[in-house]
């Protein structure tokens, strides 16, 4: 659930985000996306991007509407062909039918990935196929938020040695990752586990493994971790548990079969009715998650944890963010 949470902020911030005097990262998602199903490339998302630049400040007025059309038809068809009627009823200056013409551009857009996500699976199950949708709609905006924060982060000027030394060793990157990980943490242990006196020995028993990093060694903190998953999350996350135990399975694999279980049981939850995976079912996930995950935070994150969390998501530029896998 927690993946869940910080990729659905992690979308909000990317895609709603205009800051003054920096290019619109909802703009910068566009290109990428249009471009990307059109098989055209970088060089398409570039003269996307400068195109929508020259048309100015103000994309609604007098100078910059048809500019903004016309890089509308030339880069951005899907969304031209599917909002054709409330482009050509805008006029110069009309500030509440551009705000219909965004929503129906990021509506397209996001229609178009769940088609996409929901035909990439191979499952025959429902809540399976709305598993595997909702996982790729989720690294879909990760990678958009990658992609922003990697080509805006090129324009930011460069930090001396020791600032950029200083500010991986203790700047926010560190405990916004720590906040991160406690988050996981807990979401595991409520998703295993049908009481609050199982679910805290869980997180006991989690905290004790990470509690003396610097005493320890990887593997020892590893093994102890793993321990602590046989123990406590069995037998939802046995699978999980025995690739953790495998040197050989990879640290990328192990995190994305804990990631499918918490998101797996979400979608069950959300999904209760839905016979069918279709868009509009995975639509009807997406949003139960997304309010589901919300007052889970509200509900379990510490008021140090949720002024992290505001910090990594919410309040701060997310060009700025460390990665968080």
């Amino acid at each position: 659930m927690k993946i869940f949470v910080a990729t659905l902020l992690v979308l909000t911030v990317v895609v709603s985000g205009k800051r003054k005097g920096k290019e619109d990262h909802g703009t910068i998602i566009r290109c990428m996306a249009e471009s990307f199903w059109s098989g055209k490339g970088e060089e398409n998302i570039e003269a996307c991007r400068e195109c929508f630049k020259n048309v100015g400040k103000n994309p609604l007025s007098e100078e910059g509407l048809p500019k903004a059309k016309e890089c509308t038809q030339q880069y951005l068809p899907k969304e031209n062909e599917a909002c054709a009627s409330l482009i050509a009823e805008l006029t110069p200056n009309d500030m509440e039918k551009g705000g219909e013409v965004i929503e129906c551009f990021d509506e397209t857009l996001e229609a178009a990935n769940y088609e996409r996500c929901i035909e990439k699976s191979t499952s025959t199950e429902v809540n399976e196929v709305l598993t595997d949708g909702a996982m790729c709609v989720l690294q879909s905006w990760k990678f958009g938020h990658d992609y922003v924060k990697n080509i805006t982060k090129q324009a930011r000027p460069g930090r001396g040695r020791f600032q950029d030394r200083r500010g991986r060793g203790r700047g926010k990157g560190k405990g916004q990752k720590g906040a991160f990980m406690k988050m996981l943490m807990v979401a595991h242990c409520e998703t295993a586990n049908d009481n609050d006196e199982s679910s805290d020995e869980c997180q006991k028993c989690f905290k004790k493994a990470v509690k003396n990093k610097r005493r320890q060694s990887k593997a020892d903190i590893k093994a102890a971790m793993a321990d602590c998953s046989e123990t406590h999350l069995a037998p939802m996350y046995n699978k999980c548990t025995t690739m953790l135990k495998n040197e050989a399975s990879g640290k990328g694999d192990t995190f994305k079969c804990y990631q499918r279980v918490l998101l797996s049981n979400l979608v069950s939850e959300c999904s209760q009715g839905i016979s069918e995976a279709t868009t509009d079912s995975l639509d009807t996930v997406m949003d139960c998650g997304k309010e589901q995950v919300m007052d889970f935070v509200k509900e379990n994150a510490s008021p140090r944890m949720l002024k992290k969390l505001g910090e990594m998501f919410g309040d701060g530029d997310s060009s700025e963010e460390e990665d968080e896998d």
